[in-house]
């Protein structure tokens, strides 16, 4: 029982005795003067978590808080000069250097936002720059054996019994079977990314150095698909521009970019449609205007009704209503020129 008691007490000794502990605050003084020291550090983390633990109706801290906006200001200034140096550093290819201004920061200010995405976009982009680069060396790599083939094959025919050529042509094979697996892992790689050039230029490269009837066939298959991706963007495309003529009421290159379309896909199943919408607009207006002109031509404004008959033309070039209203017009409007002439 006397040992039990015994480690009751001394438990309770040492939870009030880091009870009270915690309780003790700063002094006034010494908390400024560990606040100008942190910030002339830049430690804002240390800063952030002293101000925090303080009570902000307390007198004798008053000084301090006021300096809260003030410290925010830096701050925010220490922030932006970390993103404004580190995007200098990129600018410059210095990569290293970049990154440890983020990571110096990021030790000052841990959970920082802006600097944790702007240094991820910094990871980002040159693991993208080193990816292209050691895909560009071994397409380079891969170029470079093939085009080594034809002197391998004359020094084997000119000393086909030499040890030292023997070998090198043997370093030589090696190298091209190496090569070509890492260019179909380089294919592979690229085609679940959908970066089909590059699939293609891996797998016909790989092709080269080691033949296989799999790899011909994917050359071909992917052929395929860019002919499709090419033909999709260019539909796209075609499409876009009919949308902008159409909403600048520009109707006859409305019309021409859709013909394009079809001349291209002539089972493309929204050009259809968007051409027989157009065609039946476009005869509606037209319509209208033979009507217009017809009133005016009837009040012998000629000119007027001449003028709107031509505008439906530009839409219709081959109704022949159109070209005989426009005929006749014409020669009204010049006999009424010479009328007023001879008077």
């Amino acid at each position: 029982m006397l040992h039990i008691f015994l480690r009751f007490l001394i438990t309770t000794f040492i939870c009030l005795t880091f009870t009270s502990c915690t309780l003790i605050k700063p002094a006034p003084d010494a908390l400024n003067s560990d606040i100008d020291v942190w910030l002339a550090s830049n430690q804002y983390d240390e800063i952030d978590s002293a101000l925090d633990d303080l009570n902000n109706n307390d007198p004798q801290f008053k000084e301090i808080l006021k300096r809260k906006p003030s410290i925010l200001k830096n701050k925010k200034s220490y922030i932006e000069k970390t993103s404004l140096n580190a995007k200098k550093h990129r600018q410059k290819n210095q990569w290293e250097k970049a990154l440890a201004e983020y990571d110096s920061a990021l030790e000052n200010i841990a959970d920082n936002k802006r600097l944790k995405t702007e240094r991820l976009a910094l990871l980002k982009s040159r693991d993208k720059k080193v990816t292209e680069l050691r895909k560009e060396l071994l397409i380079n790599r891969a170029n470079a054996l093939i085009s080594y083939n034809k002197i391998y094959k004359k020094l084997h025919q000119l000393i086909p019994q030499d040890y030292s050529a023997q070998f090198d042509i043997s370093q030589y094979e090696s190298d091209k079977v190496e090569l070509a697996k890492h260019l179909e892992k380089c294919g592979i790689q690229a085609r679940k990314s959908k970066k089909y050039v590059l699939a293609r230029d891996c797998y016909s490269l790989s092709y080269q150095l080691q033949p296989a009837k799999f790899k011909l066939n994917l050359v071909n298959k992917i052929d395929g698909q860019l002919k499709h991706d090419a033909n999709k963007q260019r539909h796209n495309e075609l499409l876009s521009a009919y949308k902008s003529a159409y909403k600048n009421k520009a109707y006859n290159k409305a019309r021409l970019h859709l013909s394009t379309l079809l001349a291209i896909s002539p089972n493309h199943k929204v050009a259809k449609q968007r051409l027989k919408e157009l065609d039946a607009e476009i005869g509606k207006l037209v319509a209208l205007k033979i009507s217009s002109g017809k009133d005016f031509y009837s009040k012998n404004r000629i000119n007027k009704a001449l003028k709107i008959w031509e505008l439906a033309q530009q839409l219709e070039p081959d109704n022949e209503e159109l070209s005989q209203l426009i005929s006749r017009a014409e020669k009204v409007s010049k006999k009424i020129e010479s009328l007023e002439h001879n008077q």
